[in-house]
């Protein structure tokens, strides 16, 4: 697939971000449990055999800090914060890093965060955390910024995954962390921009949906940004 050029994308998701509606969630069905734990275990050998075979992937998605840049410093300005807050996550297992990509956020005055694990069936809050500061043990083997670095709201939220599909479908782990935090701050009338993070090849054709999925606004990849269709 062609990636699009990166003005049109940012226009879009500056000037329609909004609360979310139903559009934004997947269809009012059952969750589809089973369907989604076997995907699950394909789509992590397949991450962790891209992560083997594509040690750089890191610094070129690094390369396209520009295009977080132009999505976040618009959406801080209409919510007339001083810098853009761009949320990102520590890798765990074989997900694609993005410390590289959070190092040139910081160092080009973007405040980049990291978020703090809650309890099952609560959304993520997110601390301002930069390369080299301190971090604390967290849930699942995890670690997260200690308590005593102030909590932020996002302008951009990038999201792990194990795939992703065109439409903008994401599939996670299942512990719907994501999903409720997106839900909730578009709710309360936060204008936040959701990327998943991934390599390219974990594109698959169809990500198997439940009723509380929330829709990413698209994927940034080590080759650019794809945008979801609507």
């Amino acid at each position: 697939m062609k990636l699009p050029t990166v003005d049109p994308v940012v226009a879009v998701l500056v000037s329609t971000r909004r609360p979310a509606g139903p559009h934004r969630m997947s269809d009012a069905r059952p969750d589809p449990a089973d369907e989604k734990a076997s995907l699950r275990k394909r789509a992590a050998a397949v991450r962790a055999t891209l992560a083997t075979g594509d040690p750089d992937a890191a610094e070129r998605l690094a390369a396209q800090a520009g295009i977080l840049m132009d999505i976040a410093r618009p959406l801080a300005e209409a919510a007339g914060a001083d810098a853009p807050v761009v949320a990102a996550y520590l890798p765990i297992r074989s997900e694609l890093s993005p410390l590289p990509l959070v190092a040139a956020l910081a160092a080009a005055g973007l405040m980049t965060a990291m978020p703090v694990t809650p309890s099952p069936g609560n959304p993520l809050c997110f601390r301002a955390w930069a390369p080299g500061d301190a971090l604390a043990e967290g849930p699942y083997s995890t670690r997260q910024p200690p308590s005593d670095l102030p909590e932020v709201i996002p302008d951009v939220i990038l999201a792990p995954m194990l795939a992703f599909d065109d439409d903008g479908w994401r599939l996670g782990y299942g512990g719907g962390f994501y999903d409720r935090t997106l839900a909730g701050l578009r709710a309360g009338g936060c204008r936040v921009a959701a990327l998943g993070i991934a390599y390219d090849g974990q594109h698959v054709e169809a990500v198997p949906t439940g009723p509380y999925d929330m829709k990413l606004d698209g994927v940034l990849t080590p080759s650019g940004l794809r945008p979801s269709g609507e």
